[in-house]
């Protein structure tokens, strides 16, 4: 029953002493912080970690959301600025692990296995390139695409105005289509895929 019910009720539910109803928001929205924290930090193990330390934090400061924006852009502010400060204190760059996709994902059933094939290399060479982008571009572009975030979301999520927003994420498209452009393997890939 507390699964139908919004995220600004079970808000009142938590606030007046029934926890279990934060779990409701945890199961809700987990996968969306891990997935971002996957994206940023490179590193499941750290993700996962930070993921709950996001949750902590957003239910100690829940008494401070004002409901002046959607539930899920606070915590996706939250959420943002505690991975920038994970990632601050890395000091050290992780290369890309293909075990950080999120448990859970489901995979295109695809029949015929040079698709398969044509699609896993497609995704290799985003994924370098995307590794090749600054922090930001990444974040940017998947707060956009990948967790379908509008442009005012995005804004509030980043502290950036939403104008400055679309800039930064027709650069972040140009950039990772040079990079892909630039890109032998994915010029390969174009010609057997025709």
């Amino acid at each position: 029953m507390s699964q139908q019910l919004t995220d600004g009720e079970l808000i009142e539910q938590v606030l007046h002493g029934r926890e279990s109803a934060y779990e409701v928001l945890v199961d809700r929205y987990s996968h969306m912080v891990f997935t971002l924290a996957c994206k940023m930090l490179q590193n499941r193990e750290l993700a996962e970690e930070t993921a709950q330390d996001v949750f902590v934090k957003a239910y100690t400061s829940l008494s401070g959301f004002r409901g002046n924006a959607k539930f899920s852009t606070w915590l996706y502010t939250i959420a943002y600025h505690r991975i920038l400060d994970v990632a601050a204190r890395e000091k050290r760059r992780q290369p890309y692990r293909s075990d950080i996709v999120p448990e859970g994902m489901p995979l295109r059933d695809l029949e015929d296995t040079w698709s398969r094939l044509m699609d896993r290399e497609r995704g290799e060479l985003l994924r370098g390139a995307l590794q090749e982008l600054a922090q930001e571009d990444r974040v940017l572009l998947s707060l956009h695409y990948l967790q379908e975030q509008s442009l005012k979301e995005i804004a509030g999520i980043t502290g950036i105005r939403p104008g400055t927003v679309k800039v930064k994420l027709f650069r972040a498209r140009e950039r990772l289509r040079d990079l892909l452009s630039a890109s032998a393997g994915y010029q390969t890939l174009r010609e057997y895929g025709r």
